[in-house]
């Protein structure tokens, strides 16, 4: 076996413990809190900044704002937020954590914010930098047009 070969296995493996991993925290924060990672991670952010707005939090979680709005209402249904409107500008709704979610928050599984994204987090700039280019180049490879789904959370399954 070449030594590319053996590269490509390697890369292949991790790839997959990549996404156990990711899968793994998915099901299990699903199991303990009955809601989705992304979800988790939405609440999290939102007890994180009380006040943020709909726009900043699809910002920070990177993903489509109607996607976050979506989102946001069925973790309102389960009583884990509220959204208080501007009264000065009625387009404008800020988001808080109610005391359900903050408890809900105190009981999750760590990272609330995820495999990913605590990962990605303890890497340095220059680690970050080679990742990012490495990964733009191997999803060029790919030949995946669907730029969507750089948007869409990870299911759990």
């Amino acid at each position: 076996m070449g030594d590319r070969s053996i590269k490509e296995q390697a890369i292949t493996q991790q790839l997959r413990i990549v996404y156990k991993a990711v899968q793994s925290h998915s099901k299990r924060v699903e199991k303990v809190c009955g809601l989705s990672s992304a979800k988790l991670w939405m609440l999290h952010e939102v007890a994180q900044n009380p006040g943020i707005r709909v726009s900043e939090l699809a910002k920070l979680l990177s993903i489509h704002p109607s996607t976050c709005s979506n989102m946001l209402d069925k973790i309102e249904a389960s009583g884990l937020i509220y959204r208080d409107r501007s009264k000065t500008d009625q387009r404008t709704v800020h988001l808080f954590a109610t005391e359900s979610g903050q408890q809900l928050l105190k009981s999750a599984p760590s990272p609330p914010q995820g495999q990913l994204s605590s990962a990605l987090g303890k890497l340095s700039e220059e680690q970050l930098a080679t990742l990012e280019t490495s990964l733009h180049d191997f999803i060029e490879a790919l030949h995946f047009d669907d730029v969507s789904a750089a948007m869409t959370p990870i299911p759990a399954e």
